[in-house]
């Protein structure tokens, strides 16, 4: 089964704060846990890349396009709780963290400056599937 927010809280109690947090929870659950986000997060973790790569311009416009935000990424504990929530979005694939990297110039990133990268060294309870099929 795929990672929930609750999750997320329950492995990171020092982000209790944004439990009930409808701005955190869209992020976790609309943006970080949609399966094609997952699939581009493995990705750039293949590639050697921050996963946040694959879904951090969808973060960041997500922020931007509130009036009033209450998930801040000008903060640095809220950026680290977003990296946080990639870490518990990507563990039952497998993915554990390997190494912190800076966000390449290409990504464009307006508040993110730094993500972990992944390696698939730890136990996996899901995983992803991709074949080629004739229509």
């Amino acid at each position: 089964m795929k990672a929930t927010f609750n999750d997320f809280i329950r492995k990171a109690p020092n982000y209790k704060k944004f439990k009930g947090n409808a701005e955190a929870i869209h992020i976790f659950n609309e943006i970080l846990s949609d399966d094609q986000n997952i699939i581009v997060m493995i990705d750039a973790s293949e590639a050697g890349k921050p996963a946040l790569c694959a879904c951090l311009e969808q973060v960041e416009d997500y922020y931007l396009s509130q009036a009033f935000p209450t998930f801040d990424l000008r903060d640095n504990f809220t950026k680290q709780a977003l990296g946080t929530m990639v870490r518990i979005v990507l563990e039952p694939f497998g993915y554990l963290t390997k190494s912190q990297k800076d966000i390449p110039k290409s990504y464009n990133a307006r508040f993110v400056t730094s993500a972990m990268t992944y390696a698939k060294t730890g136990p996996a309870t899901m995983r992803v599937v991709r074949r080629i099929e004739q229509i």
